[in-house]
């Protein structure tokens, strides 16, 4: 099989949605797929070398690039990001058409980036297409918005510049309605997606996943000391909301031995976390490890009891799986993506009504890790046979045992049926 891929972020070691693109095209392609990957050209230092090692013979990779004035936009706030996106898009099409002409592909997948409203220009290549998985429905609820600080106004801008996109983005509309399969992360976007492609099929894949060598071998084994170490892990963005995290260990009874570790050191937020401790008066019972490489943040998973996270937006988090890999029970909130990863046997889930209630429960989430240690430890060796199934191998193996022949197959059936009509 030759496969099209699309991956506007696709880099190796990197977080996020460069590596998400990076295993995407690596694993298909040892997978018995032909690969062609587009991709902008800020990874290819990285990916030449690899390639050049041989490592993966099926994977070939086209660099994709925009003009410098479209570079510059990419730092210029929200709107300089979309356009660069958008812009890209077309110039990846451009490529694709011309590519296809030559390669002759049996399918045109997009991955990256995995944004429903943004979408992709793919769809015009008129081959069996492949759309998601893919998030973007979710919004950050207002109750919640002090969390925001200064920054809620941009995070309502985000909003309205996503229902701006539905209904201009002929990217979106036309990527919902005439893929061939189309794969959403959350029930949010689930929600969105079927408003605009009510009667064809939409497939379910949440697009965080672990590397095989990244989940350790058996459970992490733990004691049910007397102290209690929660570890909250991530970029100090508005959204993460790690403000809320430290408002709500505030009310946790102090004469518990508990303590929370932070581990993340950039983002918009990162000069606000000194007055976060001081307010709220709790700098003697957290520990700032600041930026960590990635082996050092797998050591803090494995010397942590619980992990909290309290996004409040998030179409699936790569955190929750790398802590459940290490047996970390969660307390996170009932909201978008981590509201699927969790359940009642791996962690605690708050709901969102009312900014005290959350902080409230949240409160009393970690006060139960402490007072029902063995709980605790059952819910975190459920949390690790639970990621045990969300590693990329798996989820992959499925686009091409099922996605991939479904949409082969329905395009079939489509000539097949006007063959017969003439």
């Amino acid at each position: 099989m030759k496969v099209l891929l699309s991956a506007y972020a696709c880099v190796p070691y990197q977080g996020s949605e460069q590596l998400t693109g990076w295993t995407y095209a690596s694993t298909l392609s040892l997978n018995e797929v032909e690969v062609h990957c587009l991709t902008q050209g800020d990874g290819e230092t990285v990916i030449e070398p690899i390639l050049a090692n041989g490592l993966f013979p099926n994977l070939r990779v086209h660099y994709v690039r925009v003009p410098q004035w479209v570079d510059r936009l990419y730092y210029k706030g929200l709107f300089g990001l979309y356009f660069h996106y958008l812009y890209w898009q077309w110039q990846a099409y451009r490529t694709a058409r011309q590519l296809n002409s030559r390669e002759r592909f049996d399918l045109v997948h997009h991955v990256t980036y995995g944004s429903i409203q943004l979408g992709s220009f793919m769809y015009k290549l008129n081959i069996p297409f492949i759309f998601g998985p893919v998030g973007g429905g979710q919004e950050a609820p207002a109750i919640l918005k002090d969390y925001f600080g200064k920054y809620w106004r941009r995070e309502q801008l985000r909003g309205l510049v996503s229902r701006l996109l539905q209904r201009l983005n002929p990217g979106f509309y036309s990527s919902l309605r005439r893929a061939s399969r189309v794969i959403v992360t959350n029930k949010d976007t689930y929600k969105l997606a079927q408003q605009f492609r009510p009667k064809k099929p939409i497939d379910w894949v949440w697009d965080a996943g672990l590397a095989s060598s990244f989940l350790p071998d058996e459970p992490v084994r733990r004691t049910s000391g007397n102290e209690l170490n929660l570890l909250w892990v991530g970029r100090l963005l508005p959204r993460k909301a790690l403000e809320l995290t430290i408002h709500a260990f505030s009310k946790v009874n102090p004469a518990y031995p508990i303590t929370l570790t932070i581990v993340g050191g950039s983002g918009e937020m990162s000069d606000h976390l000194t007055d976060y401790l001081t307010r709220y008066q709790v700098a003697d019972r957290v520990k700032l490890a600041g930026q960590v490489t990635f082996q050092e943040v797998r050591n803090f998973y494995r010397e942590a009891d619980v992990f909290v996270f309290t996004s409040l937006r998030d179409s699936c988090p790569h955190q929750l799986l790398e802590a459940m890999a290490f047996s970390l029970p969660i307390i996170t909130l009932s909201l978008h993506g981590q509201d699927e990863l969790v359940n009642d046997s791996n962690g605690i889930k708050v709901s969102i009504q009312t900014k005290d209630q959350v902080v409230d429960e949240l409160a009393k989430a970690i006060e139960r890790m402490y007072t029902h240690p063995a709980e605790r430890l059952k819910m975190g060796e459920a949390a690790y046979q639970f990621a045990k199934q969300e590693v990329w191998d798996l989820k992959i193996k499925r686009f091409i045992d099922e996605f991939y022949p479904a949409a082969l197959s329905a395009t079939n059936s489509k000539k097949m049926y006007a063959n017969e009509a003439k």
